[in-house]
């Protein structure tokens, strides 16, 4: 019998961090990330729990991390690019990033993500703290993050991490990291880094992590792989556009808009709201526009870049087996399992897909997590990608569980009713915990719930379904 792992997984999705604080301690009204010290206290725990048990943690964070879409910041674009045509080879201004914001360029994308960081300074100390620490942090694109695909934003990312230890270090001279060189500080943090560019699969614990969003045909990519237009950017699905287009605008209004999941449900909320109307029909009219935009950007790929696309990700499939563990054969299985993208296919059929968004429920995640059971047998299939914490159980096999898990948000999940928002508050700072038992026998899972006020977890309170 092999070994109990070394280490332990704690899985986390749906941050959504964005804007945050500004230079005169405001925050963004298109910020939904707001909990930075309970997110230090957070690692801080497992950190302690590590030291105890003589093992290391891999922080798995399954999707959305970072919220590039609502990086905007139109203020601070004026002011340091006023003079300036480019960045880094990129067109820098034009009518729509006057009105939206940078699109996902890659020095786009740098951009961003600095204010991202700059915007949470609390939350990316603790994380470098916990890398320095000797923990790893394995980063899985979602549909609101999927700029992580790109190589120079992972190393910028890298580079900003250890940036803000160095700063923690200068400030605060901590005891811990007093013995240690500053090179092998920032060697430490960057090795412990880790992109996957779809999903984390487990051998050991048997355990496969994927966001989930590639069976949502609003928020799926058709080359989710290398997802990229001719031009360098990246091909949006439309849920994506819904967000840059009309949701960002909408939370001008409503802050808290894209909290209601899923987007499809505010929509109905919002045109039952007397405050919408305020100001019709110029209201009325200017969010009919941005609908409108969103249509316009239904489009079939050119046949001929479709082909490129299809080679890259060929090609890509062939470096998972080295990367993930798993064999092709599996791999290509599961991507049978993505759904065709909407923003492909023309805007009357964009349209009802909006509609038939809402029916994405548990139970059809649920039948995803099967399958994906079914093709490589892991007893814990984890998604996120919904905010709504689920777990379901799938099998047995020789007296032990095989269950799909959903580890909901860390955003404030809002709803239409009392009641719902009672139930929607179990989804949120939710965690899933796997590693072997006291015993060291078995693996043992646990969906769990932060509980600051007693740092801690807690077990998420799932209702028994109906009979």
């Amino acid at each position: 019998m092999p070994e109990p792992a070394s280490y332990k997984l704690v899985i986390i999705s749906d941050l959504h961090l964005s804007e945050g604080w500004d230079e005169n301690g405001y925050l963004s009204r298109n910020e939904d990330f707001f909990f930075d010290q309970n997110f230090k206290r957070f690692l801080e725990y497992f950190s302690g729990e590590a030291k105890r048990g003589g093992f290391f943690y891999k922080l798995i964070i399954n999707g959305d991390f970072v919220d590039f879409l609502q990086v905007v910041r139109k203020d601070l674009l004026e002011r340091e690019f006023k003079n300036k045509r480019t960045i880094d080879g990129e067109k820098i201004f034009n009518d729509e990033v006057c009105n939206l914001g940078f699109g996902t360029g890659p020095a786009k994308t740098i951009w961003k993500l600095k204010h991202i960081v700059n915007g949470h300074p609390i939350f990316f100390v603790a994380l470098a703290t916990f890398l320095a620490e000797g923990h790893k942090v394995i980063i899985i694109p979602g549909n609101h993050d999927i700029e992580w695909i790109m190589p120079n934003v992972q190393e910028a990312f890298r580079e900003r991490v250890n940036r803000c230890l160095e700063e923690y270090i200068k400030k605060s001279e901590p005891e811990e990291f007093k013995h240690l060189l500053k090179e092998s500080l920032e060697n430490r943090i960057k090795e412990n880094i880790h992109f996957n560019p779809w999903f984390y699969y487990d051998k050991e614990l048997s355990t496969y992590i994927e966001h989930g969003s590639q069976y949502d045909e609003i928020n799926s990519f058709d080359y989710f792989l290398c997802p990229c237009r001719q031009e360098g950017t990246i091909d949006l699905p439309a849920g994506s556009f819904f967000v840059r287009y009309l949701f960002n605008k909408v939370e001008e209004d409503y802050p808290f808009a894209d909290n209601m999941k899923p987007l499809t449900k505010f929509i109905f909320w919002a045109l039952c709201r007397f405050r919408t109307y305020r100001g019709c029909p110029p209201r009325i009219l200017k969010y009919l526009s941005f609908f409108w935009n969103i249509l316009k950007k239904t489009k079939r790929i050119d046949k001929n870049w479709a082909k490129v696309l299809e080679e890259n990700q060929e090609a890509e499939i062939k470096n998972l087996p080295r990367n993930s563990g798993m064999c092709k054969k599996k791999i290509l299985k599961l991507k049978k399992h993505w759904v065709p993208s909407a923003i492909h296919k023309n805007w009357c059929t964009l349209i009802c897909s909006f509609k038939n968004n809402s029916k994405l429920d548990r139970y059809y995640y649920r039948k995803k997590a099967d399958g994906i059971h079914q093709i490589i047998g892991a007893r814990y299939v984890v998604f996120g990608h919904t905010h709504e914490a689920d777990l379901s159980l799938l099998s047995e096999t020789d007296g032990k569980k095989n269950e799909y898990i959903n580890s909901g948000t860390w955003t404030k999940s809002f709803a239409a009713n009392f009641e719902e928002a009672l139930l929607k508050s179990e989804n949120e700072f939710v965690y899933v915990h796997i590693g072997y038992d006291t015993t060291k026998k078995d693996v043992k899972m646990e969906l769990l719930r932060w509980n600051d006020s007693i740092r801690e977890g807690e077990r998420v309170r799932l209702f028994k379904e109906k009979t």
